[in-house]
């Protein structure tokens, strides 16, 4: 999609058949890839189906084809869903130990700082992170509320953000803003809606015409009836504020997701604002594989061969990929 000047491509997320948001913006100045990775998850206790191994697959050609493209590699937390892991997991992530620093080998890396505002688990993955690519890339930039010039390109970080609730045991994440001319993108992964009313107030201040948000987890249970409510208010008042409101990640892992949304479509039809999906963005069909895993499993059953890879030890899936056919191809 294009705003103004500004070329906004969805790459990979739920709605487009992984886990994910990652996304390439383009400006006359630069090329910026925004959490270049894509993943997926045990769900209903059962592996992801064939089709999800294919959709990652493809998923990942893409970010990394157009990685190499990149002038700049963006990195909002180091989740692995939105970083690329720098070891081998043929089970979630289809990645191997040199695929991290190829990737990142030449270019500029704005990230999250690895040494404050982050949960012991992302410091951990960003100390390693920094290890594997500070001698292969560029430069790296911890970019924590700090601002970038690229010519007439102007990059924004925020401050940490909550991954969700305040205080919340996933730590922070950073929102990207890329402006050029008039126009204004903005990137808030994981922000869960947002749930934290200083999220939604930093967001509305920013005023972006194009907003990709992170939406919440409404297929947790552990995700309150409250929380819940504050998300969906938070939406609301989005759609029915910014012109262009993409939602999608973890909203997108349950079936129930459009119903939930119905107040938040209201909101911005009201307004003539538009509220898409990662996919809708793409001008694509919406594919739920994640969600929609137990209904596949019953009406594209895997093979034999499939299923007794799925039934064997973490440590042997982590180390030999699954028998799908063409995912080697």
């Amino acid at each position: 999609m294009r705003l103004g000047d500004i070329e906004i491509t969805p790459l990979a997320a739920e709605s487009l058949g992984t886990r994910s948001l990652c996304t390439h913006v383009v400006t006359p100045d630069i090329s910026i890839l925004l959490d270049p990775s894509a993943a997926l998850a045990k769900r209903y206790n059962l592996e992801p189906h064939p089709t999800e191994y294919l959709a990652l697959k493809n998923s990942l050609a893409a970010i990394k084809n157009v990685a190499a493209e990149s002038d700049i590699l963006s990195v909002s937390h180091y989740h692995y869903d939105h970083v690329r892991p720098g070891f081998e997991n043929q089970l979630y992530n289809l990645s191997t130990r040199s695929e991290r620093r190829e990737m990142f080998a030449g270019k500029i890396i704005l990230t999250k700082d690895n040494r404050e505002n982050i949960n012991p688990s992302q410091r951990r993955r960003g100390f390693y992170f920094e290890k594997d690519i500070k001698n292969e890339v560029a430069k790296i930039e911890w970019a924590d509320d700090r601002s970038f010039k690229f010519n007439d390109t102007k990059v924004t970080y925020s401050p940490p953000l909550p991954h969700g609730p305040m205080d919340s045991r996933l730590g922070y994440v950073l929102a990207t803003v890329v402006e050029y001319s008039d126009d204004r993108f903005m990137f808030a992964p994981d922000v869960q809606g947002p749930i934290v009313q200083d999220t939604l107030q930093y967001i509305l201040s920013v005023a972006p015409d194009l907003l990709i948000v992170g939406g919440p987890p409404i297929y947790l249970s552990m995700f309150t009836n409250k929380e819940r409510e504050i998300a969906r208010n938070s939406l609301i008042v989005l759609a029915s504020t910014i012109p262009t409101l993409v939602i999608d990640h973890h909203l997108m892992r349950d079936k129930s997701w459009k119903e939930w949304m119905f107040p938040v479509l209201n909101s911005s039809e009201k307004t003539d604002n538009k509220v898409l999906t990662m996919a809708e963005l793409a001008e694509t069909d919406n594919l739920l594989l994640e969600a929609e895993r137990e209904d596949r499993y019953r009406t594209d059953p895997p093979s034999e061969k499939f299923m007794k890879w799925a039934q064997a030890t973490e440590e042997f899936k982590l180390k030999h990929p699954p028998p799908v056919h063409d995912l080697d191809g």
